[in-house]
Protein backbone atom coordinates (compact mmCIF):
# COMPACT_ATOMS: atom_id res chain seq x y z
CA UNK A 1 0.00 0.00 0.00
CA UNK A 2 2.74 2.48 0.98
CA UNK A 3 4.72 1.53 -2.14
CA UNK A 4 1.67 2.27 -4.27
CA UNK A 5 1.10 5.69 -2.67
CA UNK A 6 4.79 6.53 -3.09
CA UNK A 7 4.66 5.61 -6.79
CA UNK A 8 1.60 7.83 -7.23
CA UNK A 9 3.45 10.74 -5.61
CA UNK A 10 6.40 10.22 -7.94
CA UNK A 11 4.08 10.18 -10.91
CA UNK A 12 2.37 13.35 -9.75
CA UNK A 13 5.70 15.11 -9.21
CA UNK A 14 6.84 14.19 -12.71
CA UNK A 15 3.96 16.21 -14.15
CA UNK A 16 3.99 19.20 -11.83
CA UNK A 17 6.99 21.42 -12.58
CA UNK A 18 6.64 23.13 -15.95
CA UNK A 19 8.77 26.12 -17.03
CA UNK A 20 9.88 26.63 -13.45
CA UNK A 21 6.29 26.95 -12.20
CA UNK A 22 4.22 24.60 -10.12
CA UNK A 23 1.38 23.61 -12.41
CA UNK A 24 -0.61 20.39 -11.96
CA UNK A 25 -1.14 18.55 -15.24
CA UNK A 26 -2.84 15.48 -13.80
CA UNK A 27 -6.60 15.20 -13.31
CA UNK A 28 -6.69 11.60 -12.05
CA UNK A 29 -4.62 8.44 -11.77
CA UNK A 30 -6.08 5.02 -12.58
CA UNK A 31 -3.95 2.05 -11.48
CA UNK A 32 -0.81 4.22 -11.82
CA UNK A 33 -1.86 5.49 -15.27
CA UNK A 34 -2.39 9.24 -15.46
CA UNK A 35 -5.25 11.14 -17.02
CA UNK A 36 -3.73 14.52 -17.85
CA UNK A 37 -5.45 17.87 -17.71
CA UNK A 38 -4.84 18.15 -21.47
CA UNK A 39 -6.79 14.93 -22.10
CA UNK A 40 -9.60 16.16 -19.89
CA UNK A 41 -9.71 19.58 -21.57
CA UNK A 42 -9.84 18.03 -25.05
CA UNK A 43 -12.68 15.74 -24.00
CA UNK A 44 -14.50 18.69 -22.43
CA UNK A 45 -14.16 20.57 -25.74
CA UNK A 46 -15.75 17.56 -27.45
CA UNK A 47 -18.60 17.33 -24.94
CA UNK A 48 -19.36 21.05 -24.99
CA UNK A 49 -19.37 21.17 -28.81
CA UNK A 50 -21.55 18.09 -29.39
CA UNK A 51 -24.02 19.32 -26.76
CA UNK A 52 -24.22 22.75 -28.45
CA UNK A 53 -23.38 24.39 -25.12
CA UNK A 54 -21.76 27.79 -24.75
CA UNK A 55 -18.07 27.23 -24.08
CA UNK A 56 -18.00 29.07 -20.76
CA UNK A 57 -16.32 28.32 -17.44
CA UNK A 58 -19.73 27.50 -15.97
CA UNK A 59 -20.44 24.98 -18.74
CA UNK A 60 -17.04 23.34 -18.38
CA UNK A 61 -17.33 23.17 -14.60
CA UNK A 62 -20.78 21.59 -14.88
CA UNK A 63 -19.50 18.86 -17.25
CA UNK A 64 -16.08 18.26 -15.67
CA UNK A 65 -17.06 15.60 -13.12
CA UNK A 66 -19.06 13.48 -15.58
CA UNK A 67 -16.46 13.72 -18.36
CA UNK A 68 -13.67 12.80 -15.93
CA UNK A 69 -15.64 9.76 -14.75
CA UNK A 70 -15.96 8.62 -18.36
CA UNK A 71 -12.22 9.06 -18.91
CA UNK A 72 -11.47 7.00 -15.80
CA UNK A 73 -13.56 4.11 -17.11
CA UNK A 74 -12.01 4.47 -20.56
CA UNK A 75 -8.48 4.46 -19.10
CA UNK A 76 -9.32 1.32 -17.11
CA UNK A 77 -10.64 -0.44 -20.21
CA UNK A 78 -7.71 0.64 -22.38
CA UNK A 79 -5.07 -0.35 -19.82
CA UNK A 80 -6.68 -3.77 -19.24
CA UNK A 81 -6.63 -4.48 -22.97
CA UNK A 82 -3.08 -3.19 -23.45
CA UNK A 83 -1.75 -5.28 -20.56
CA UNK A 84 -3.28 -8.34 -22.25
CA UNK A 85 -1.30 -7.55 -25.42
CA UNK A 86 -4.29 -6.35 -27.46
CA UNK A 87 -3.36 -3.96 -30.29
CA UNK A 88 -5.36 -1.81 -32.69
CA UNK A 89 -4.04 -0.44 -36.00
CA UNK A 90 -4.51 3.09 -37.32
CA UNK A 91 -6.44 1.61 -40.26
CA UNK A 92 -8.96 0.04 -37.88
CA UNK A 93 -9.44 3.39 -36.14
CA UNK A 94 -9.93 5.04 -39.56
CA UNK A 95 -12.64 2.51 -40.41
CA UNK A 96 -14.36 3.04 -37.07
CA UNK A 97 -14.44 6.83 -37.54
CA UNK A 98 -15.77 6.33 -41.09
CA UNK A 99 -18.58 4.20 -39.62
CA UNK A 100 -19.46 7.04 -37.25
CA UNK A 101 -19.72 9.35 -40.25
CA UNK A 102 -22.02 6.91 -42.09
CA UNK A 103 -24.25 6.48 -39.04
CA UNK A 104 -24.72 10.25 -39.07
CA UNK A 105 -25.45 10.39 -42.82
CA UNK A 106 -22.12 12.12 -43.49
CA UNK A 107 -18.99 11.42 -45.49
CA UNK A 108 -15.68 11.24 -43.65
CA UNK A 109 -14.69 14.64 -45.06
CA UNK A 110 -17.99 16.14 -43.86
CA UNK A 111 -17.41 14.71 -40.38
CA UNK A 112 -13.91 16.17 -40.25
CA UNK A 113 -15.21 19.54 -41.46
CA UNK A 114 -17.89 19.52 -38.74
CA UNK A 115 -15.20 18.94 -36.12
CA UNK A 116 -13.20 21.88 -37.50
CA UNK A 117 -16.26 24.12 -37.33
CA UNK A 118 -16.83 23.06 -33.72
CA UNK A 119 -13.18 23.82 -32.90
CA UNK A 120 -12.61 20.22 -31.78
CA UNK A 121 -9.70 17.99 -32.80
CA UNK A 122 -10.74 14.82 -34.63
CA UNK A 123 -8.05 13.07 -32.56
CA UNK A 124 -10.42 13.30 -29.60
CA UNK A 125 -12.90 11.05 -31.40
CA UNK A 126 -10.09 8.80 -32.64
CA UNK A 127 -8.81 8.29 -29.08
CA UNK A 128 -12.32 7.43 -27.93
CA UNK A 129 -12.76 4.91 -30.75
CA UNK A 130 -9.34 3.38 -30.07
CA UNK A 131 -10.29 2.70 -26.44
CA UNK A 132 -13.61 1.23 -27.54
CA UNK A 133 -11.98 -1.04 -30.13
CA UNK A 134 -9.35 -2.22 -27.64
CA UNK A 135 -12.02 -3.10 -25.08
CA UNK A 136 -14.21 -4.90 -27.64
CA UNK A 137 -11.29 -6.99 -28.91
CA UNK A 138 -10.15 -7.69 -25.34
CA UNK A 139 -13.62 -8.99 -24.41
CA UNK A 140 -13.80 -11.16 -27.50
CA UNK A 141 -10.30 -12.58 -26.83
CA UNK A 142 -11.19 -13.24 -23.20
CA UNK A 143 -14.66 -14.73 -23.59
CA UNK A 144 -15.18 -15.43 -27.31
CA UNK A 145 -13.92 -18.98 -27.06
CA UNK A 146 -16.30 -19.74 -24.21
CA UNK A 147 -19.50 -18.83 -26.05
CA UNK A 148 -21.10 -22.10 -27.09
CA UNK A 149 -24.30 -22.03 -29.11
CA UNK A 150 -26.15 -25.15 -30.13
CA UNK A 151 -28.62 -25.52 -33.00
CA UNK A 152 -31.40 -25.67 -30.41
CA UNK A 153 -30.23 -22.31 -28.96
CA UNK A 154 -30.44 -20.73 -32.40
CA UNK A 155 -33.83 -22.34 -33.18
CA UNK A 156 -35.21 -21.13 -29.85
CA UNK A 157 -34.01 -17.58 -30.65
CA UNK A 158 -35.50 -17.80 -34.16
CA UNK A 159 -38.87 -18.78 -32.67
CA UNK A 160 -38.62 -15.82 -30.30
CA UNK A 161 -37.77 -13.42 -33.16
CA UNK A 162 -40.78 -14.62 -35.17
CA UNK A 163 -43.01 -13.99 -32.14
CA UNK A 164 -41.45 -10.56 -31.65
CA UNK A 165 -42.32 -9.55 -35.24
CA UNK A 166 -45.94 -9.53 -34.05
CA UNK A 167 -45.02 -7.26 -31.13
CA UNK A 168 -44.24 -3.53 -30.97
CA UNK A 169 -40.48 -2.93 -31.05
CA UNK A 170 -38.38 0.15 -30.33
CA UNK A 171 -34.87 1.04 -31.55
CA UNK A 172 -32.95 2.89 -28.84
CA UNK A 173 -29.77 4.81 -28.11
CA UNK A 174 -29.13 5.54 -24.44
CA UNK A 175 -26.83 7.51 -22.18
CA UNK A 176 -26.24 5.76 -18.86
CA UNK A 177 -25.17 7.89 -15.88
CA UNK A 178 -24.17 6.21 -12.58
CA UNK A 179 -25.85 7.56 -9.46
CA UNK A 180 -23.52 8.62 -6.65
CA UNK A 181 -25.07 7.22 -3.47
CA UNK A 182 -23.17 9.80 -1.44
CA UNK A 183 -24.61 12.70 -3.42
CA UNK A 184 -27.81 11.64 -5.18
CA UNK A 185 -29.00 15.23 -5.51
CA UNK A 186 -25.89 16.14 -7.54
CA UNK A 187 -26.39 13.06 -9.76
CA UNK A 188 -29.98 14.11 -10.46
CA UNK A 189 -28.88 17.67 -11.17
CA UNK A 190 -26.21 16.45 -13.63
CA UNK A 191 -28.73 14.17 -15.38
CA UNK A 192 -31.32 16.95 -15.71
CA UNK A 193 -28.73 19.37 -17.07
CA UNK A 194 -27.54 16.84 -19.65
CA UNK A 195 -31.14 16.07 -20.62
CA UNK A 196 -31.78 19.75 -21.38
CA UNK A 197 -28.79 19.80 -23.71
CA UNK A 198 -29.40 16.54 -25.62
CA UNK A 199 -33.08 17.44 -26.12
CA UNK A 200 -32.13 20.36 -28.37
CA UNK A 201 -33.15 19.60 -32.00
CA UNK A 202 -29.66 19.98 -33.51
CA UNK A 203 -27.80 17.96 -30.86
CA UNK A 204 -26.16 14.81 -32.26
CA UNK A 205 -27.33 12.33 -29.62
CA UNK A 206 -25.33 9.45 -31.07
CA UNK A 207 -22.04 11.37 -30.86
CA UNK A 208 -22.84 12.51 -27.31
CA UNK A 209 -23.60 8.94 -26.21
CA UNK A 210 -20.21 7.85 -27.58
CA UNK A 211 -18.58 9.85 -24.78
CA UNK A 212 -20.34 8.27 -21.84
CA UNK A 213 -18.59 4.96 -21.32
CA UNK A 214 -19.15 1.37 -22.40
CA UNK A 215 -22.70 1.15 -21.09
CA UNK A 216 -23.86 4.09 -23.20
CA UNK A 217 -24.51 4.02 -26.92
CA UNK A 218 -26.59 2.05 -29.38
CA UNK A 219 -28.94 -0.43 -27.70
CA UNK A 220 -30.73 -1.84 -30.74
CA UNK A 221 -34.29 -3.13 -31.09
CA UNK A 222 -36.16 -3.98 -27.89
CA UNK A 223 -39.68 -5.02 -26.97
CA UNK A 224 -41.25 -3.60 -23.83
CA UNK A 225 -40.74 -6.99 -22.13
CA UNK A 226 -36.99 -6.59 -22.62
CA UNK A 227 -36.93 -3.20 -20.87
CA UNK A 228 -37.21 -2.17 -17.24
CA UNK A 229 -40.85 -1.49 -16.42
CA UNK A 230 -40.36 2.26 -15.94
CA UNK A 231 -38.32 2.53 -19.16
CA UNK A 232 -40.96 0.64 -21.15
CA UNK A 233 -43.76 2.83 -19.84
CA UNK A 234 -41.99 6.02 -20.95
CA UNK A 235 -40.64 4.73 -24.30
CA UNK A 236 -44.14 3.64 -25.38
CA UNK A 237 -45.31 7.23 -25.03
CA UNK A 238 -42.29 8.75 -26.83
CA UNK A 239 -42.35 9.82 -30.47
CA UNK A 240 -39.63 8.75 -32.88
CA UNK A 241 -36.75 11.23 -32.69
CA UNK A 242 -37.60 12.40 -29.18
CA UNK A 243 -35.51 12.06 -26.01
CA UNK A 244 -36.88 10.80 -22.69
CA UNK A 245 -36.40 12.54 -19.36
CA UNK A 246 -33.77 10.94 -17.09
CA UNK A 247 -35.18 7.58 -15.94
CA UNK A 248 -33.90 6.16 -12.66
CA UNK A 249 -33.28 2.41 -12.86
CA UNK A 250 -30.75 0.02 -11.26
CA UNK A 251 -28.80 2.81 -9.54
CA UNK A 252 -28.34 4.72 -12.80
CA UNK A 253 -30.09 7.44 -14.77
CA UNK A 254 -30.89 6.58 -18.38
CA UNK A 255 -31.56 9.22 -21.02
CA UNK A 256 -32.98 7.43 -24.05
CA UNK A 257 -33.55 8.51 -27.62
CA UNK A 258 -36.15 6.63 -29.66
CA UNK A 259 -34.64 6.48 -33.14
CA UNK A 260 -37.16 4.12 -34.73
CA UNK A 261 -40.11 1.83 -33.97
CA UNK A 262 -42.04 -1.04 -35.53
CA UNK A 263 -45.68 -1.56 -34.69
CA UNK A 264 -46.82 -5.18 -34.48
CA UNK A 265 -46.59 -6.87 -37.87
CA UNK A 266 -45.36 -3.73 -39.65
CA UNK A 267 -42.07 -2.39 -40.92
CA UNK A 268 -40.13 0.34 -39.17
CA UNK A 269 -41.27 3.95 -38.95
CA UNK A 270 -38.14 5.24 -40.71
CA UNK A 271 -38.51 2.80 -43.62
CA UNK A 272 -41.97 4.01 -44.67
CA UNK A 273 -41.82 5.93 -47.94
CA UNK A 274 -43.15 9.44 -48.36
CA UNK A 275 -43.57 11.88 -51.21
CA UNK A 276 -43.15 15.44 -49.93
CA UNK A 277 -43.44 18.82 -51.66
CA UNK A 278 -41.51 21.83 -50.35
CA UNK A 279 -41.83 25.56 -50.86
CA UNK A 280 -39.02 27.83 -49.59
CA UNK A 281 -39.71 31.56 -49.29
CA UNK A 282 -36.59 33.72 -49.18
CA UNK A 283 -36.59 36.38 -46.47
CA UNK A 284 -35.49 39.94 -47.35
CA UNK A 285 -32.56 41.50 -45.52
CA UNK A 286 -34.87 44.17 -44.10
CA UNK A 287 -37.76 42.22 -42.53
CA UNK A 288 -40.13 45.13 -41.85
CA UNK A 289 -43.85 45.06 -40.99
CA UNK A 290 -44.90 45.20 -44.63
CA UNK A 291 -42.70 42.22 -45.56
CA UNK A 292 -44.02 40.32 -42.55
CA UNK A 293 -47.62 40.87 -43.71
CA UNK A 294 -46.73 39.66 -47.22
CA UNK A 295 -45.09 36.52 -45.77
CA UNK A 296 -48.10 35.79 -43.57
CA UNK A 297 -50.41 36.11 -46.60
CA UNK A 298 -48.27 33.65 -48.63
CA UNK A 299 -48.18 31.17 -45.75
CA UNK A 300 -51.97 31.40 -45.34
CA UNK A 301 -52.54 30.64 -49.06
CA UNK A 302 -50.06 27.73 -48.96
CA UNK A 303 -51.81 26.18 -45.96
CA UNK A 304 -55.16 26.33 -47.81
CA UNK A 305 -53.82 24.19 -50.67
CA UNK A 306 -55.72 20.91 -51.16
CA UNK A 307 -53.15 19.01 -53.25
CA UNK A 308 -49.41 19.01 -53.79
CA UNK A 309 -49.89 20.41 -57.30
CA UNK A 310 -51.89 23.36 -55.95
CA UNK A 311 -49.33 23.80 -53.15
CA UNK A 312 -46.47 24.07 -55.64
CA UNK A 313 -48.40 26.39 -57.94
CA UNK A 314 -49.03 28.83 -55.08
CA UNK A 315 -45.34 28.63 -54.19
CA UNK A 316 -44.30 29.40 -57.77
CA UNK A 317 -46.72 32.34 -57.98
CA UNK A 318 -45.14 33.76 -54.80
CA UNK A 319 -41.63 33.44 -56.36
CA UNK A 320 -40.77 30.69 -53.90
CA UNK A 321 -38.38 27.83 -54.57
CA UNK A 322 -40.36 24.60 -55.06
CA UNK A 323 -39.24 20.99 -55.05
CA UNK A 324 -40.71 17.53 -54.56
CA UNK A 325 -39.17 14.24 -53.45
CA UNK A 326 -40.91 11.06 -54.56
CA UNK A 327 -41.29 7.93 -52.41
CA UNK A 328 -38.23 8.42 -50.20
CA UNK A 329 -37.82 6.52 -46.90
CA UNK A 330 -38.45 8.62 -43.80
CA UNK A 331 -34.81 8.02 -42.80
CA UNK A 332 -33.64 10.15 -45.77
CA UNK A 333 -35.13 13.34 -44.27
CA UNK A 334 -33.27 15.35 -41.59
CA UNK A 335 -34.16 14.03 -38.15
CA UNK A 336 -35.97 17.16 -36.86
CA UNK A 337 -38.07 17.17 -40.04
CA UNK A 338 -38.95 13.48 -39.55
CA UNK A 339 -40.63 14.35 -36.24
CA UNK A 340 -42.64 17.12 -37.92
CA UNK A 341 -43.68 15.08 -40.98
CA UNK A 342 -44.79 12.17 -38.80
CA UNK A 343 -47.54 14.36 -37.34
CA UNK A 344 -48.86 15.57 -40.73
CA UNK A 345 -51.56 13.77 -42.71
CA UNK A 346 -51.56 13.43 -46.51
CA UNK A 347 -52.33 16.78 -48.24
CA UNK A 348 -51.68 18.71 -45.03
CA UNK A 349 -48.97 21.36 -44.65
CA UNK A 350 -46.22 21.58 -42.01
CA UNK A 351 -44.45 24.84 -41.26
CA UNK A 352 -43.34 27.51 -41.67
CA UNK A 353 -39.92 26.38 -40.44
CA UNK A 354 -37.01 28.82 -40.19
CA UNK A 355 -34.18 27.65 -42.46
CA UNK A 356 -31.23 30.06 -42.55
CA UNK A 357 -32.43 33.05 -44.65
CA UNK A 358 -35.68 31.43 -45.71
CA UNK A 359 -38.78 29.75 -44.31
CA UNK A 360 -39.81 26.34 -45.54
CA UNK A 361 -43.27 24.78 -45.78
CA UNK A 362 -43.86 21.09 -46.53
CA UNK A 363 -46.89 19.17 -47.82
CA UNK A 364 -47.09 15.39 -47.51
CA UNK A 365 -48.27 14.08 -50.89
CA UNK A 366 -48.39 10.34 -50.15
CA UNK A 367 -47.31 7.76 -47.56
CA UNK A 368 -46.64 4.08 -48.23
CA UNK A 369 -46.99 1.67 -45.33
CA UNK A 370 -43.59 0.12 -44.56
CA UNK A 371 -43.04 -3.52 -45.42
CA UNK A 372 -42.33 -6.05 -42.69
CA UNK A 373 -38.68 -6.84 -42.08
CA UNK A 374 -37.46 -10.22 -43.35
CA UNK A 375 -36.81 -12.98 -40.83
CA UNK A 376 -33.08 -12.98 -39.92
CA UNK A 377 -30.84 -15.74 -41.22
CA UNK A 378 -29.26 -18.51 -39.15
CA UNK A 379 -25.92 -16.65 -39.32
CA UNK A 380 -27.44 -13.32 -38.21
CA UNK A 381 -29.16 -14.95 -35.23
CA UNK A 382 -25.95 -16.67 -34.16
CA UNK A 383 -23.98 -13.42 -34.37
CA UNK A 384 -26.63 -11.57 -32.34
CA UNK A 385 -26.64 -14.24 -29.62
CA UNK A 386 -22.84 -14.18 -29.43
CA UNK A 387 -22.80 -10.39 -29.15
CA UNK A 388 -25.46 -10.45 -26.43
CA UNK A 389 -23.42 -12.89 -24.33
CA UNK A 390 -20.20 -10.95 -24.86
CA UNK A 391 -21.94 -7.72 -23.79
CA UNK A 392 -23.13 -9.44 -20.61
CA UNK A 393 -19.62 -10.67 -19.82
CA UNK A 394 -18.15 -7.22 -20.58
CA UNK A 395 -20.53 -5.55 -18.12
CA UNK A 396 -19.65 -8.03 -15.37
CA UNK A 397 -15.92 -7.64 -15.96
CA UNK A 398 -16.09 -3.84 -15.96
CA UNK A 399 -17.90 -3.84 -12.61
CA UNK A 400 -15.25 -6.19 -11.22
CA UNK A 401 -12.40 -3.98 -12.51
CA UNK A 402 -14.01 -0.89 -10.98
CA UNK A 403 -14.44 -2.63 -7.63
CA UNK A 404 -10.72 -3.37 -7.40
CA UNK A 405 -9.26 -0.32 -9.20
CA UNK A 406 -6.99 2.15 -7.41
CA UNK A 407 -8.26 5.56 -8.43
CA UNK A 408 -6.87 8.92 -7.35
CA UNK A 409 -8.96 11.96 -8.24
CA UNK A 410 -7.09 15.27 -7.94
CA UNK A 411 -9.30 17.85 -6.26
CA UNK A 412 -9.86 21.38 -7.58
CA UNK A 413 -8.20 22.92 -4.53
CA UNK A 414 -5.07 20.80 -4.78
CA UNK A 415 -4.55 21.21 -8.52
CA UNK A 416 -1.39 23.19 -9.21
CA UNK A 417 0.15 22.97 -5.75
CA UNK A 418 2.58 20.16 -5.11
CA UNK A 419 2.37 20.16 -1.34
CA UNK A 420 -1.42 20.23 -1.43
CA UNK A 421 -1.50 17.37 -3.94
CA UNK A 422 0.55 15.22 -1.59
CA UNK A 423 -1.92 15.91 1.21
CA UNK A 424 -4.90 15.31 -1.06
CA UNK A 425 -3.80 11.89 -2.42
CA UNK A 426 -6.07 9.07 -1.27
CA UNK A 427 -6.40 5.57 -2.63
CA UNK A 428 -9.96 4.50 -3.36
CA UNK A 429 -11.06 0.92 -3.81
CA UNK A 430 -14.47 0.44 -5.39
CA UNK A 431 -16.58 1.98 -8.11
CA UNK A 432 -16.12 5.61 -9.07
CA UNK A 433 -18.10 7.91 -6.80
Amino acid sequence: MFAFIFSILLLLNSFICVAGQEQALIAAVVNQRAITERELEMRLDFAIATLNMANTKESRDSMRHQVLQNLVIEKLQESSASEAGIKITEKEIDESVANIARENNMTLDQLQDSFKRMGVKIDTLRNRMKAQLLWTRFIRALFGGHVRLSDSDIKRELDRVIRVIETDQYELIEIVLPIDDKNRAKSKQDADRLHMQVSQPMTNFRLVAQQFGAQSGYVGWKTTRQMDEEVAKIVQNTNVGEVTRPIETQNTYKIIKLIDKKLAGQGSFRSKKMSVAKVAIQLPEDMNDENMMILETIVTHLKRAKTCGEFQQIGNDANGQTAIVEKQPMSSFPEPLQIILDKVAVNQVAGPIQEDKAVGLYMVCSVERPERDPVPTHKEIKENLEQRELSRQASRLLNKLLSTARIVMISEESRGKNKQIKKAVSVESGPIP
